[in-house]
């Protein structure tokens, strides 16, 4: 069983580690787009926790899939 397989499929909260598995991309980078309006950015789960809507990510990369589809 691979980290993939164990991150919720429903509309839950990510934590940092599982964007990272998902999308691929480091954390300077997840940070950069956010700052950039490129990728969703964080919730405040409140006591220094911060989480991303797995629904949110999913929608993203799609996105990112589809914009580098073959025409």
């Amino acid at each position: 069983m691979n980290a993939m397989s164990k991150l919720p499929t429903q509309d839950a909260y990510l934590r940092l580690p599982d964007v990272i598995a998902v999308t691929g991309l480091g954390r300077s980078t997840i940070f950069r787009r956010i700052k950039l309006g490129e990728f969703p950015r964080q919730y405040d789960l409140g006591g220094h926790i911060v989480g991303w809507r797995r629904s949110e990510i999913d929608k993203w990369l799609s996105s990112r899939q589809l914009r580098n589809a073959p025409s």
